[in-house]
């Protein structure tokens, strides 16, 4: 079945806590008198440069909520796939009014001559979640939205983004590990300046770009994972923390005039309420996608503080420009306050609880078979599957044969997906080794576990706490059809 992503395990339940009080009537809405009417929810398309939109679902839900659903964001996904440049083409696009709202990483406005997000990408400042979310919710943010002001955008807020690490062919640990070194980048002035003061070169990629050219990639945990990007190199430094990728949001400026008094507060005010959400997905989906590098074997390096000092004495060139302007330098200063304050560490996700390769093979087990399910989108939508996972993967005719702790599963669009099962007690665990599909297929060492329930011909997979069970497995009971061949 079709890959549902790794960070989806805290989007039901984190959704739903915002979904609160979202209900009624569509488009009950206030005018900017204060008078209240009825009418048709504003529908604003947002450019989204991922092909998934798991980290600004929360946003989406908190709009609807804020607003009594009088405002509806719909996602407009792979926006310039395939463009280094995709971030300030967005930037570009919303102003030019293609699309009503986007999200570009802090790192992207520096190419379009805004300097005002630049400490929160100054390298190895802002080293972890717990200081990522302290930042994002203090009074440097709304000085930051100012900025964008000349580019005819207002700013609605800044959500958390993943912590970017250094994934080497070779171990990117010290100074000197970066000699000579070609690293991909996504399009960003600081990131090409740290990687030059590194004595290392940049080439930037696309979102989800090749990087079968270079001797590294700075890139986040679950995009490693994703594009399985440890095919090629082997070496993550777990605690380096080059930058975080906040994601900035805007609205073209005629589009936020059209509002209403209200319904302007409520986007402003969604990109605050959504925070923590984001935070958590971005946390839980970190966390499972080290278990699934982890099981594929990705070596897990760590620098000691002695390699970390060396780091930040190297990249020194790089805060010397950027502090040349004042704001900027304020900005780090405070930053740099709250992280003695905080205590943090840097954050670190290891191998521990990744759980193991789950093999009975060569066992039979008490459910082996061949299964089929016919699953639809309502079928989907009713177990509380997010929409962004509500795509022609995810739902169809769906066929899986257990045998003797090795399964094989036929999929819609003649997709296919094998590995090895484990059942103990009432728990079955899936674990891909192999898989064909488009943008959502299972990768290797992605594990899912079920409870299952067996009745007469018709098993039922339900959730287990705190393991990966996506919903597309359990929308309904599985057919059995026959024995295993």
């Amino acid at each position: 079945m079709a890959r549902t992503e790794a960070q989806r395990a805290a989007v039901a339940i984190l959704a739903a806590a915002l979904a609160l009080g979202v209900g009624g009537c569509l488009g009950s809405n206030s005018d900017k008198a204060g008078g209240a009417q009825h009418q048709t929810p504003v529908v604003l398309t947002m450019a989204n440069g991922n092909s998934l939109p798991s980290e600004l679902e929360p946003f989406q839900t908190a709009v609807a909520r804020l607003s009594n659903n009088s405002v509806r964001i719909q996602f407009k996904n792979d926006w310039r796939k395939g463009s280094p440049s995709y971030e300030t083409g967005v930037i570009g696009d919303v102003r030019a009014g293609k699309a009503d709202l986007g999200w570009a990483g802090s790192r992207a406005f520096d190419s379009v001559g805004v300097a005002s997000f630049d400490a929160l990408h100054a390298p190895l400042l802002i080293d972890s979640y717990a200081l990522e979310q302290r930042v994002l919710q203090s009074r440097l943010v709304g000085n930051m939205l100012g900025g964008l002001k000349p580019l005819h955008l207002v700013g609605l807020g800044v959500l958390p983004g993943p912590m970017r690490k250094p994934l080497g062919v070779s171990p990117l640990v010290r100074p000197a590990d970066y000699r000579g070194k070609t690293i991909a980048i996504s399009r960003s002035r600081v990131a090409a300046e740290t990687l030059q003061a590194l004595g290392a070169s940049a080439k930037e990629i696309p979102a989800s770009g090749g990087i079968e050219a270079f001797d590294g990639v700075e890139q986040q945990v679950g995009a490693i994972d994703g594009n399985e990007y440890d095919k090629l190199a082997k070496n993550l430094t777990a605690n380096v923390n080059l930058w975080p990728r906040p994601l900035v949001l805007f609205i073209n400026e005629e589009a936020f005039a059209a509002l209403s008094d209200t319904q302007r507060d409520a986007l402003r005010a969604a990109a605050r309420s959504a925070l923590p959400a984001t935070m958590a997905i971005l946390r839980n989906g970190e966390k499972q996608s080290a278990g699934i590098l982890c099981r594929r074997n990705l070596t897990f390096l760590k620098a000691s503080d002695a390699d970390l000092a060396g780091l930040r004495r190297a990249v020194k060139p790089v805060y010397d420009r950027l502090e040349q302007d004042t704001v900027t330098k304020s900005a780090i200063e405070q930053i740099q306050t709250m992280r003695s304050a905080a205590h943090t560490r840097p954050e670190t996700p290891t191998c521990s609880g990744a759980g193991s390769r789950a093999s009975g093979a060569g066992k039979a087990s008490p459910i082996d078979g061949v299964y089929r399910v016919h699953t639809t989108p309502k079928d989907l939508r009713a177990i509380g599957t997010p929409e962004g996972d509500i795509f022609p993967e995810n739902y169809g005719d769906f066929q899986m044969v257990l045998n003797r702790g090795h399964f094989t599963q036929n999929q819609p669009h003649g997709d296919t997906a094998a590995g090895t099962y484990k059942v103990r007690g009432d728990t079955l665990t899936l674990n891909f080794e192999e898989a064909t599909g488009g943008k959502g297929k299972n990768k290797p060492g992605e594990q899912f576990t079920f409870r299952w329930s067996l009745y007469r011909d018709q098993i039922t997979f339900t959730a287990v706490p705190g393991k990966v069970s996506p919903e597309p497995f359990r929308a309904k009971p599985w057919r059995r059809i026959g024995d295993a061949p």
